[in-house]
């Protein structure tokens, strides 16, 4: 589980979570049924349980959070109770990963060949061979596996990417930054610099709306990436003397199908000051035709209190003030919308409505099959860091055709008349 003990939650903008209010709500709904909650720890598991009482079952009407939960409470730690968890279920049922990025593969991979569907919270993975084997597995088992990133289902978001397809021509220039404050830094003190890093965290968010945006009209080729450090070291003291990166920044060269480049940079921290929003996040977007500016901190909704101060709101994600009648009212948010539409999509394909290929050729699930160059991304910029910002290539099908071929000074044309070849996913890295 990915249940974080504090009064606010993961964040100020989440009191009362996401993963669970949305999965109760959905059985309140009558679209699913049984639940099971699984963690290594069962003094967590109990917690978990208590949280879930206090801040849903009291505060919304006819929330049922009866639940299996796994381990059992007098259990200190067991890193397999997943498997435990995976015995109870059936296939076709919808697991959700919302645990450590390094764990991701192991609960993924195992949930897979169960038989079962899998939404992971982003990163999917942290190295693109990985996210290879998890689709390969996916197809191979007949189930959905997607990352849930739930900025697909913001409308502002959804609009802008709209726009970008319709009115700005070849993709020129991206660029995005998310910053969290340093409180975030203690909800993360057991992970940050261990298991995964904030690039992985954050600039995956952006990353992922980049690259759906453009669709398979552009492709990453080439990253560098440089990052700050000492606030986060000087902030958490780590036992283990690890580094700990204040703030990273990829930059990344695309390339596009008519041989034209683009340029991105994604810049993710959580060493920020408090602020009127918990995440400050925005992304530019040129094409050769037009520009779209995007300020997903600011929508306009102000409030201010004598308890809280003044902030920024975003009912828009996820809506807690309960309806009158009591309920949760959530269900347009688009924390919940994300969850709610994987496990519809899952019933469709249970039911043979539509098939995997389906559901990913819709371009609205960030799909395993589909998603690979964030990962490759991603990957690359942890790559270049850690060789003091060296260059990192990312290597296409034909990458490895043409090293076995002349080299050849004009431009080859692709059957369907485009210069380079933007449909395939990635399927290595080299490091220059």
């Amino acid at each position: 589980s990915g249940c974080v003990f504090t009064e606010a939650g993961a964040a100020p903008d989440k009191p009362a979570g996401v993963v669970a209010i949305t999965f109760a709500d959905l059985r309140r709904r009558g679209v699913i049924d049984g639940m099971v909650l699984c963690d290594v720890s069962g003094a967590r598991v109990r917690a978990a349980r208590e949280t879930m009482a206090r801040k849903i079952g009291a505060v919304y009407k006819d929330m049922d959070l009866t639940m299996m939960t796994l381990p059992e409470d007098d259990v200190d730690f067991d890193p397999d109770a997943f498997r435990a968890a995976i015995a109870h279920m059936k296939r076709g049922d919808v697991v959700t990963i919302f645990t450590p990025d390094d764990t991701h593969f192991k609960i993924c991979m195992a949930c897979i060949e169960a038989g079962l569907h899998v939404l992971c919270a982003k990163p999917i993975v942290k190295r693109l061979e990985d996210h290879t084997r998890l689709a390969e597995a996916a197809k191979r088992h007949g189930v959905l596996v997607a990352v849930e990133y739930h900025k697909r289902f913001d409308p502002i978001y959804v609009d802008a990417r709209d726009r970008v397809r319709a009115q700005l021509g070849p993709f020129s220039y991206f660029s995005s930054t998310m910053t969290q404050p340093k409180a975030q830094l203690d909800t993360f003190a057991g992970w940050a610099g261990k298991s995964s890093d904030i690039s992985y965290y954050l600039n995956s968010h952006h990353m992922d709306v980049h690259a759906w945006s453009v669709g398979r009209t552009s492709r990453p080729e080439r990253v560098v990436a440089m990052a700050a450090r000492g606030a986060a070291e000087r902030r958490l003291k780590p036992a283990d003397n690890r580094a700990i990166e204040d703030t990273i920044t990829l930059m990344v060269q695309w390339r596009n199908d008519d041989d034209s480049a683009g340029t991105a940079t994604y810049t993710a921290s959580w060493i920020a000051p408090r602020a009127d929003s918990h995440t400050q996040q925005h992304f530019h977007v040129m094409g050769h035709e037009g520009e779209i500016r995007v300020n997903q901190a600011k929508r306009g909704y102000e409030m201010s209190t004598d308890a809280a101060g003044f902030a920024q709101l975003n009912p828009l994600y996820m809506k807690y003030t309960p309806a009158p009648s009591g309920h949760f009212a959530g269900q347009n948010g688009y924390g919940y919308r994300s969850i709610e539409e994987f496990v519809r999509a899952a019933e469709e394909v249970n039911s043979g409505r539509a098939t995997i290929e389906d559901i990913s050729g819709r371009d609205v699930l960030a799909t395993v099959d589909t998603t690979a160059r964030v990962t490759a991304m991603l990957e690359a910029g942890r790559m270049s860091l850690d060789a003091g910002g060296a260059g990192v290539r990312i290597l296409y099908p034909d990458d490895l055709r043409d090293e076995n071929a002349a080299p050849e000074k004009e431009a080859k044309r692709l059957k369907n008349g485009k210069a380079v070849d933007c449909e395939a996913e990635p399927v290595g890295l080299r490091l220059e």
